[in-house]
């Protein structure tokens, strides 16, 4: 039985909070335009240009009418995140952790503080959701949403991926790992109209290249600089491996995982953000958007319907028998990579 003895002086040493970080390296990297709505779907107006060249005409014959492409409207309905945590009249007459034993806070003191402790525990979990939404968005082109009462899937069709097969894999006889990541750069210039500058890639598919024998070669040869591996451990969850000059890629990987507990609910378990088989070519200015549809509520005091246009709502209230504090985060944001086949997804394994 462990018994606390009051006449022993005690020191707290310190309060040990075992939790991951909370790393964003998509999100804030590729969806840098950020945008609040007051409605709850938000609308896109694509247009997409083409390589067409003006015409030649005789002096004579007047001009040539070079059409209009044209625009489509996408809608989505950015899906509902709403984690709460619930306050009880017990819990807070105990200390909290790293509370001195004798530091006589009261329990209103100890529930504001336990608000503070709530609220960061509910954004935390938040970000993280919206980290792997922009990962979805990216690497798949969809984002499944799967959840208590609703399953669907927003799907922003993207195409610009390349599957290798037999021996042109990575780590095979026939592999061509820098013949491949040069098409691949220039295809998505092609169809995209984009330069990728970044190559992502998962863990298998670094480990391949990096013990590749074409690679080793071509990177050690002295009289042609063809890139420089220099790994670092840079902000934000993600490394850089180094450089290639042919094509310009700066090369990172990003090991960050997350909680799969509803793909097969009896058997959670822990999966790569980025899947270990894949590379992800984008730019590094892709300016996507990320987009928060409106947060509507009922207000205690008048009782009537409230909607917010903010990036997250916090709401706490009271309910009872018994009593309890309701603490409650509301948001709904759907990353959006509006310029669609602008990078590639590649399974090179």
């Amino acid at each position: 039985m462990n018994e606390i003895n009051i006449y022993t002086p005690r020191y707290l040493a310190e309060v040990v909070r075992q939790a991951p970080a909370v790393h964003t390296f998509f999100r804030d990297k590729f969806f840098t335009n950020v945008k609040t709505f007051a409605t709850e779907r938000v609308d896109i107006d694509l247009v997409k240009g083409d390589r067409r060249m003006a015409a030649f005409v005789h002096p004579r014959s007047g001009g040539k009418v070079l059409k209009e492409n044209g625009f489509k409207t996408e809608s989505y309905k950015p899906p509902l995140v709403n984690p709460y945590d619930v306050s009880t009249a017990d819990q807070l007459m105990s200390r909290l952790p790293g509370e001195e034993l004798y530091s006589g806070m009261t329990p209103a003191q100890r529930g504001a503080q336990k608000l503070i402790d709530e609220y960061n525990r509910l954004n935390d979990a938040t970000t993280r959701r919206e980290e792997w939404m922009a990962v979805q968005a990216i690497v798949t082109g969809q984002i499944p949403v799967v959840g208590d009462g609703v399953e669907e899937t927003i799907d922003f069709g993207f195409t610009n991926t390349v599957t290798l097969t037999g021996t042109n894999r990575w780590g095979q006889s026939g592999a061509k790992i820098l013949d491949n990541l040069d098409d691949w750069t220039e295809a998505t210039l092609t169809n995209g109209f984009t330069n990728v500058d970044m190559a992502i890639f998962g863990k298998t598919a670094l480990r391949l290249f990096l013990t590749d024998a074409d690679v080793q070669k071509q990177l050690d040869n002295r009289r042609i600089e063809l890139g420089l591996i220099q790994p670092r451990d840079l902000p934000n969850g993600v490394r850089y491996i180094g450089h290639l000059n042919k094509p310009s890629l700066d090369i990172y990987e990003y090991a960050e995982v997350y909680y799969d507990d509803w793909t097969d609910p009896s058997s959670p378990e822990t999966k790569p953000l980025v899947p270990a088989n894949k590379v992800v070519l984008i730019s590094s200015n892709a300016g996507f958007m990320m987009a928060y549809g409106a947060c509507t509520y009922i207000d205690d005091d008048s009782q009537a319907w409230v909607t917010a246009q903010t990036a997250r709502l916090l709401r706490s209230y009271v309910e009872h028998h018994p009593d309890r504090r309701m603490v409650e985060l509301q948001a709904h944001p759907l990353p959006i990579p509006d310029k669609v086949d602008s990078w590639l997804v590649a399974t090179v394994c």
